[in-house]
């Protein structure tokens, strides 16, 4: 009973989880939409634009991109390339893939500790980026972004995910 618990638990984790990032997406999305139509209206039709527009809407466009990276991770979805796993049989494409995702930890670490440099000379610099908000808050979803993807990576270089991905044969069987 405990154990059908807990499990119920973490599905409704999960479905907490995804629902958060499927509508901040979602608002993400729709406030880009909103303030494109926005510009584009007055433009056309009063003659004038929003000065801090274009710089909200590449704001938009960074937080989505890290964003919808973060969440693409999280279901597996990111790009990958399976060249050598077709002809490993599925105990092979388990540690090859545990070792992968440890180097793509790697990576995005180092991508963490590089951003958070790039968003600390920000910081010392208080440039805005539009309206009264500066750059680096704008920048802060990259390394957040980053180590999201790094923690996420190292958990499933030692506890890989179950189900679709881990392991598929890709080989025809033989009859």
């Amino acid at each position: 009973m405990a154990e059908s618990d807990r499990r119920n638990e973490d599905d409704r984790a999960e479905r907490t989880i995804r629902a958060l990032e499927t509508g901040t997406l979602s608002v993400l999305f729709l406030a880009l939409v909103v303030i494109g139509l926005a510009q584009i209206g007055f433009r056309n039709f009063a003659g004038m634009a929003l000065p801090w527009a274009d710089g909200a809407m590449r704001a938009i466009v960074l937080w989505l991109a890290m964003l919808g990276g973060v969440v693409a991770t999280g279901r597996l979805r990111h790009i990958r390339i399976d060249l050598v796993e077709r002809w490993l049989p599925p105990g092979g494409v388990v540690w090859l893939r545990r070792g992968v995702f440890g180097a793509t930890s790697l990576v995005c670490l180092a991508l963490t500790w590089t951003s958070l440099d790039i968003v600390s000379l920000e910081y010392e610099f208080q440039a805005i980026a539009f309206l009264n908000v500066p750059n680096w808050v704008v920048q802060v979803i990259v390394p957040i972004g980053f180590g999201m993807m790094a923690a996420r990576f190292m958990a499933w270089a030692f506890a890989p995910p179950k189900g679709e991905v881990l392991p598929v044969s890709t080989r025809e069987p033989s009859e």
